[in-house]
């Protein structure tokens, strides 16, 4: 299908729809001429495929957000005069994901430029030498990158962590903590919390609303992502 052919923002999003079956998170006319499409970043090579297939689409740029926690990536394009997003977000932990450079050659440059500016390592892509900072620009210091870092002041972390893996909040002080795990002791005593059943509805509400995100919980390792 030919990107000069008009297209309406509902038209792009029920065919993208159709091609990226069970990928796309959210598609969203934000404003007229906009379109915006959420993908997990495993997907997004996939979508950035669909895409091209179905409409031969004008890559404009890729930009970046640092959060915090994570890098939110958006990618461009034109179709017919509407700007179509493709977003996604990766953890800075890892802050990896794979080039489409090979498949939308335009996006090289622009690619290399973000990893050098925000640590990013783009898998796969093809340029090895520094294209915006210097040649001897320390690896570790990233211009535009911010610390690892969430929402939540130092005094609340402890308790928000115990609230969320067992549905009990417990305010102790940090000294205490220290102390009991000199003494070969768990950092928190052991508690009476809710039943299992009310915990796992607890925690379900918690991840409905979005606030172990906002927060940085890793519900996996039963902690905050940063301390």
């Amino acid at each position: 299908m030919s990107g000069d052919k008009k297209m309406t923002e509902v038209e792009i999003i029920n065919l993208l729809v159709k091609k990226m079956t069970g990928k796309p998170a959210k598609c969203s006319v934000t404003r007229e001429r906009r379109v915006s499409v959420e993908v997990s970043a495993a997907d997004l090579r996939e979508s950035v495929g669909a895409l091209l297939e179905a409409y031969q689409p004008r890559f404009i740029t890729l930009a970046a957000i640092d959060n915090g926690l994570d890098i939110e990536l958006m990618y461009h394009f034109s179709v017919g005069g509407i700007v179509v997003t493709l977003r996604t977000i990766i953890p800075k932990e890892t802050s990896q994901i794979g080039t489409i450079s090979d498949i939308v050659p335009a996006a090289e440059f622009i690619e290399k430029e973000v990893a050098e500016l925000f640590g990013i390592n783009f898998e796969g892509h093809p340029r090895n030498t520094n294209l915006v900072l210097p040649d001897d620009w320390p690896a570790k210091e990233k211009p535009l990158g911010k610390p690892l870092a969430g929402r939540l002041p130092p005094q609340a972390r402890g308790e928000v962590e115990n609230l969320l893996s067992s549905g009990c909040a417990q305010i102790i002080l940090e000294y205490a903590t220290e102390g009991r795990e000199k003494a070969g002791l768990p950092k928190l005593p052991s508690m009476a919390c809710a039943s299992e059943e009310s915990l796992k509805e607890f925690q379900d509400l918690i991840k409905r609303i979005g606030f172990d995100k906002r927060a940085g919980y890793n519900w996996e390792k039963g902690k905050l992502r940063y301390r």
